[in-house]
């Protein structure tokens, strides 16, 4: 009796960081470079599935919605031929992390942490805030709440990407991590 074929691994990009660290940006161009170079990729970005409110009192940011929209897109991705997955959010913990991460067993997860300095952060929170509705003092208030939360040692590659253009930041987390190993075009 022949044996079953397993499937692939997966190969799953997280990129994580703080607010106004151009996790978003960072993880569309590098879904764009994949798919211009005919890998059949797949993206999602957890801060917009996460959408949904109003959150229940005991996950007000959601990440339980996150992480099941999560397995439930990869499920459809996957059918529809994408190869790999790139995912950004603000993950901001080691549990939410872990609960993310087994949503998708035969993943192969490589997380990169994007890193910018406190003032640079501060103003892009400012600018992409105001351009919002935001008053500065919500937004300093906000950033204070942040601030301590990103104490914990998070898992991954710690990027420093400081002055970087976009194309630069994609350039560095495929040199520094080798990803998507395995997920070349067919």
């Amino acid at each position: 009796m022949p044996s079953a074929v397993p499937e692939p691994r997966v190969p799953a990009l997280l990129l994580i960081g703080e607010t106004g660290t151009g996790k978003s940006d960072a993880s569309y161009h590098v879904f764009s470079r994949l798919f211009r170079s005919g890998t059949p990729t797949a993206r999602l970005d957890l801060d917009d599935v996460g959408m949904s409110h109003p959150a229940p009192p005991d996950d007000p940011d959601n990440f339980r919605v996150k992480a099941e929209a999560m397995a439930a897109c990869w499920s459809v991705f996957r059918e529809h031929g994408a190869r790999c997955l790139v995912v950004s959010g603000a993950l901001d913990s080691r549990e939410v992390i872990d609960l993310h991460l087994t949503q998708i067993p035969d993943a192969d997860w490589t997380i990169v942490r994007l890193r910018i300095s406190e003032a640079e952060r501060h103003r892009r929170v400012l600018a992409r805030g105001l351009l919002l509705g935001y008053s500065e003092e919500e937004l300093d208030a906000a950033d204070v709440d942040e601030t301590r939360a990103a104490g914990e040692e998070l898992p991954g590659v710690v990027l420093d990407i400081d002055g970087l253009t976009s194309q630069q930041v994609v350039d560095l987390v495929l040199r520094r991590t080798g990803w998507p190993d395995g997920a070349g075009p067919p």
